[in-house]
């Protein structure tokens, strides 16, 4: 597997799927965008309509986010690279290091 310098960081597995997660991390980052709303602004960066994300809110309620993840997974483009820049954009470093110990456990588990 190749190894891609970005920003002066190493990235691995930025490219894979979003839905390519364990179902357990997926869960882990609903759960934290649901906190403060965020994933409402996840949502208009990945591309959801503001009508979609009122539909998820009324519909969801406290699972919004994991559904609105869920059913951006299954799009074409979801990629970790693009939830990473989308979360970059609303200023949400710990999620971004939640996905970064998901990749670097996945690059361990794959060295060994």
């Amino acid at each position: 597997m190749s190894s891609v310098i970005v920003d002066d960081e190493f990235y691995f597995g930025l490219q894979s799927l979003f839905r390519e997660l364990p179902e357990s991390a997926q869960q882990v980052l609903g759960d934290r965008l649901m906190l403060d709303a965020a994933w409402k602004q996840v949502a208009d960066g990945v591309g959801f309509t503001d009508t979609h994300i009122g539909q998820l809110a009324f519909i969801y309620t406290s699972r919004a986010a994991s559904q609105m993840l869920r059913e951006w997974g299954q799009r074409r483009g979801s990629t970790l690279l693009v939830l990473r820049q989308t979360l970059r954009d609303i200023e949400r470093p710990d999620i971004i290091s939640f996905l970064d110990d998901i990749r670097k456990r996945k690059l361990t588990s794959h060295q060994a």
